[in-house]
């Protein structure tokens, strides 16, 4: 047998640890069982190599125990080779086959087990090759089988241990029928052996391109469903749950004042002219408010609010409402309906940038005085620590 440099057996040495190692790191980012199966694969193969030359000794010079060694190294390549398959095939194989698949892996264990008895009966070594012959048949079959159901990836496997398969094939046919020795077996083996690691390294790449196709895809699912939830979908602004939400927590953005706008008589528009023009009336109303420097939200109905950010955000109300009024009727015209939409809207300035309860209090109490006050009107209501306080001795003296 020819014997490979030092150098050459170094780097095969260290590309098996490298493929381990790797493959490790890949299965424990994406979760992928098959790519912990490739880093134990990967690492038996190295642990194989170590058994021919220059670790271990030529044939001619080989002693029961190197035998034993290979034995044990072959069944854990055979055991590992099979979990990756049946991880792949055993749910599209049905039957014998799929149940064939699944024997592998055990079979493959029980041979390197299996080793310290050709210590003491190494004439019976025939047995190992059938029944490793076995294997690699079943193993062939069934990657016929998954190449024939159309599996795209079965493919990549057969080509990656079409050589390693030969082989394994016909050193196990020469050893289990007493054929003699498989010449240049060992260069044969290593050969297929850094072949397949290639070809399996290529589909693990697509696959891990492949799934991070599919994340970057569930994420941007993701992001649409929760953006979904957020939107109103008759008027495309925010809805309630965000008004709720930035009630609860500090914002990103510091605001200046909160006000809610409602729209007058809007059950009569929807009697008078149904409620396809009131949804006509209600996005109107949303184009305006989003036109104002702010968040604009639609928290129920006719019911909007405005988390205002400009500092002069009284006059920013005052035209909103009148914009509103245009551009209803601008709408409204398009329908060919002639109607004046008007809007109230209560208002407080917010202390410390950040909307609260409180808050939506206060405007909701000026919203109120607005619709008492004739509708079609901005009313504001002061926060409650600049309301004025009433003096000790008024207060007695009443």
């Amino acid at each position: 047998m020819v014997e490979m440099s030092d150098m050459v057996a170094g780097g095969y040495y260290a590309s098996t640890a490298l493929f381990g190692i790797g493959g490790a790191g890949f299965a424990l980012a994406t979760r992928d069982r098959l790519y912990a199966y490739f880093a134990l694969h990967a690492l038996a193969v190295g642990a194989l190599a170590l058994t021919f030359p220059p670790v271990s000794p030529a044939a001619d010079a080989i002693l029961p125990w190197h035998i034993a060694c290979r034995i044990a190294a072959e069944g854990l390549v055979v055991a590992t080779i099979g979990l990756g398959i049946a991880h792949l095939l055993a749910p599209r194989l049905s039957g014998l086959l799929g149940y064939a698949i699944r024997c592998v892996f055990p079979i493959g264990l029980m041979a390197s087990a299996s080793s310290l008895w050709f210590l003491f009966n190494i004439e019976a070594s025939y047995i190992y090759a059938l029944v490793m012959l076995g294997v690699l048949v079943t193993i062939a079959v069934a990657l016929v089988v998954g190449i024939a159901r159309g599996h795209r990836e079965t493919l990549w496997i057969a080509v990656a241990l079409a050589p390693l398969l030969s082989v394994g094939v016909i050193a196990a046919v020469m050893d289990g029928f007493e054929l003699g020795s498989m010449q240049n077996y060992a260069e044969g083996m290593l050969l297929g052996f850094a072949f397949e690691l290639v070809c399996v390294s290529g589909l693990l790449a697509v696959r891990f391109r492949s799934t991070l196709r599919e994340r970057d895809a569930a994420l941007a699912e993701a992001v649409a469903a929760r953006n979904a939830s957020e939107v109103d979908a008759l008027t495309g602004i925010a809805n309630r749950r965000v008004f709720e939400r930035d009630l609860r927590n500090i914002p990103h953005e510091s605001y200046t004042a909160l006000a809610i706008v409602d729209c007058d008589h809007f059950k009569r528009i929807n009697d008078q002219f149904g409620h396809a023009t009131g949804d006509v009336v209600l996005q109107s109303i949303a184009r305006s408010l989003d036109c104002v420097p702010g968040k604009a939200m639609r928290i129920g109905g006719e019911e909007f609010a405005v988390f205002l950010t400009a500092p002069d955000w009284q006059r920013e109300l005052e035209l909103l409402r009148e914009g509103i009024a245009h551009q209803t009727r601008h709408a409204l015209a398009g329908l060919e309906i002639v109607q004046n939409v008007t809007v109230s809207i209560g208002a407080v300035e917010l202390s410390q940038g950040r909307p609260t309860e409180q808050a939506l209090m206060l405007a909701d109490e000026a919203l109120y005085r607005a619709k008492r006050l004739g509708r079609n009107r901005l009313e504001i209501e002061r926060p409650y620590e600049a309301k004025p306080k009433i003096s000790p001795a008024i207060a007695c003296a009443a």
